[in-house]
């Protein structure tokens, strides 16, 4: 039997969403109905430019890497996840850069399949001054701001998510790393087309909440931009991250904005 390995990278664009076809840094790769193996799963919480260890949450017994660059043959931290919560902490050999990219793998000792994701490197974190300040006044109003603009966060696009009606039509999304990018029309609430299914897809945020699309089934690709409003909520956009009208199929161009079920 194949054996087929699925990928998610964790860094989310448009053209034309759902273009008719037969069908997470973020890369996710679509596993075929017929594959034996299940890629782990893979969760990392924020990444700091004084960060000293990786932390978050795979597969139970998940190998853990950390690499610079997706080829890179040295490790920047190696860990494995418990046996019994699949938590992991990985200490790092290098201090990371503000705004570069780190590739973190998950991958199963036995079968050899594997995930991973590519995280973008914040600021440093400024927890310890805040801490320290808080008891001033003026510390205290500059907190509740700071708060408000980071009130949600979103890792992944994993999920379902449904669409608005426009003209009688509706959408439906599905992200999954076993299935791959799913996308179904439906009108009236009955189903019209699938217009994407099974497809490989990869995430590349562009901002927090700003992210691009690109998806590949049977060598034929396409993309969009998905603008988050807040962990369960994301508008259709295009590349300057402005609300656009797009087609879906059949359907009349319309505004889309799509809810986590």
């Amino acid at each position: 039997m194949k054996k087929f390995m699925v990928a998610l990278t964790g860094l989310v664009t448009l053209a034309t969403v759902g273009a008719a076809m037969p069908a997470p840094t973020l890369t996710a790769n679509a596993a075929k109905k017929t594959s034996s193996y299940v890629s782990p799963s893979l969760s990392v919480n924020k990444i700091y430019s004084n960060s000293k260890k990786i932390t978050g949450k795979a597969t139970k017994g998940s190998k853990i890497t950390v690499k610079k660059t997706k080829h890179a043959k040295k490790n920047l931290a190696t860990a494995t996840a418990s046996k019994k919560t699949g938590k992991y902490t990985a200490k790092l050999s290098k201090t990371l850069k503000k705004n570069s990219n780190v590739y973190v793998y998950a991958r199963n000792p036995k079968t050899k399949a594997y995930f991973y994701r590519i995280i973008r490197v914040q600021a440093a974190s400024t927890k310890a001054a805040t801490k320290k300040t808080t008891k001033k006044t003026t510390t205290k109003k500059s907190t509740k701001k700071s708060t408000k603009t980071a009130s949600f966060s979103v890792k992944t696009p994993t999920g379902t998510w449904k669409s608005n009606t426009a003209n009688k039509y509706s959408q439906v999304f599905v992200f999954s790393q076993k299935k791959g990018f799913n996308q179904t029309l439906y009108k009236n609430g009955k189903k019209v087309k699938k217009l994407v299914s099974y497809a490989t897809y990869k995430v590349t945020p562009k901002t927090k909440t700003f992210w691009k699309i690109t998806y590949t089934r049977h060598n034929k690709k396409g993309s969009f931009y998905m603008r988050f409003t807040s962990a369960k909520k994301f508008k259709i956009v295009n590349s300057k991250n402005r609300v656009i009208k797009t087609k879906a199929g059949v359907a009349p161009a319309a505004k889309w904005t799509f809810t986590k079920k």
